[in-house]
């Protein structure tokens, strides 16, 4: 029976909290199935903090996976090409991630798994290229936790209480020089100047809605200099015009629904913001209503009502916002049945009145088949189901 070390369970959980799902649905559960731990028969070893006994031969299948991933993994092209100073997008990732970092901190797996970078051999190619050098004692200090510090600060019997930058003041001061401590990475000037170059690189690897291989797909579209938000912004505008052209309405509808988060968070642009989520509610109850895809589904109101509140929207603002959002998309294109004129009023006040009993009625008069609606304990978040008849 294979037994796993401390060290390669840490790094599993470290992968999979980055790559996979949250970090807390994986420690104190069963890996594969979820139930709590302390309910299931354990295997012995540090593998009992993701598996239970009972999945442990289909977790070992996964962890050899996960292990080999390195070698079978696939990387989109725009990843794997050089710029003009001979770097793929991960290496400009690692330069930025560098910057400050103590040469002693473990490296992220992301690197080597998401981007293709052999970190040892890109770190030397960044010291070659003059775009990272080592930092002096001052930095290397400032790159210690305040752990460390006050570590060091009492076994030189000095005062350990103070903020970070009072504690390496304190050190230098007091000129206690250290040989122990890590080296720590600099960004050279001109590895300043790749960064601000290729600032919408690490903003994108930053990003979850948008990922770095698109950030550098489009780049050459638009007129240098530009930030990220606007790339972002116009990248999705280009995509929702191709995925309208080619009638994709499920790329369209992820696309709405990054760029209504967009225009929340980047531009805090409330009333655009609610016209995308207007658009995602009412293509959910028209689909509902039509039984077209969905046999079971999801209607989440949460995010409306937030917008709502948060951007004082009245309901004469509301409406306007409503018609905006019918605007932007021709239901008719995509095999979606016309919206009856009849019928707008009854959707428009169901949304507005962010209430599951209208929800209810209004599937109730557009729908035929038999159907549920449960209403979770989540404010505003129903489940539609059950739907016999298509």
């Amino acid at each position: 029976m294979k037994q796993f070390t401390n060290e390669e369970i840490k790094e599993y959980i470290e992968y999979t909290g980055e790559n996979i799902i949250p970090l807390q649905e994986v420690l104190g559960r069963c890996f594969i199935c979820g139930i709590p731990l302390d309910k299931l028969e354990l295997p012995e070893g540090p593998e009992k903090q993701v598996v239970c006994l009972k999945d442990r031969s289909y977790f070992v299948e996964l962890f050899n996976s996960y292990d080999n991933e390195e070698s079978e993994s696939e990387f989109q092209p725009e990843l794997l090409k050089k710029d003009n100073f001979g770097l793929i997008p991960g290496e400009i990732i690692l330069l930025a991630w560098c910057s400050g970092k103590n040469t002693k901190k473990k490296i992220p797996h992301y690197f080597c798994r998401s981007y293709a970078v052999n970190v040892a051999t890109s770190i030397d190619k960044l010291f070659n290229k003059k775009f990272l050098e080592y930092g002096n004692y001052h930095e290397q200090l400032n790159a210690l936790t305040v752990a460390q510090l006050r570590e060091l600060l009492k076994d030189n019997k000095i005062k350990s209480k103070g903020k970070k930058k009072e504690l390496v003041q304190r050190l230098l001061d007091n000129d206690i020089h250290l040989s122990n401590i890590p080296e720590v990475f600099k960004l050279t000037d001109e590895g300043e100047k790749i960064l601000e170059y290729n600032e919408h690189i690490v903003s994108a690897h930053k990003d979850k809605y948008f990922p770095v291989y698109m950030a550098v797909r489009y780049r050459k579209a638009f007129q240098y200099p530009i930030c990220f938000e606007e790339l972002k912004l116009g990248v999705l505008d280009v995509l929702i015009e191709e995925y309208t052209k080619n009638s994709d309405i499920f790329q369209l509808i992820e696309c709405f629904k990054v760029k209504g988060n967009h225009l929340e968070v980047y531009y805090k642009n409330y009333e655009q913001a609610l016209v995308y989520y207007l658009l995602l509610i009412i293509i959910k109850l028209y689909d509902v209503t039509r039984k077209i895809r969905f046999g079971i589904t999801r209607v989440d109101y949460r995010e409306i009502d937030r917008l709502i509140t948060i951007g004082n929207i009245d309901k004469k603002k509301f409406n306007y916002l409503f018609d905006c959002a019918l605007g932007l998309i021709d239901f008719e294109g995509y095999d979606l049945e016309l919206i009856f004129l009849d019928e707008i009023d009854d959707l428009r006040e169901t949304i507005w009145n962010v209430d599951y009993t209208k929800t209810q009625e209004y599937i109730e008069k557009y729908i035929s088949g038999d159907f549920y609606i449960d209403h979770s304990l989540f404010k505003h978040y129903m489940l539609i189901s059950d739907i016999k008849k298509y």
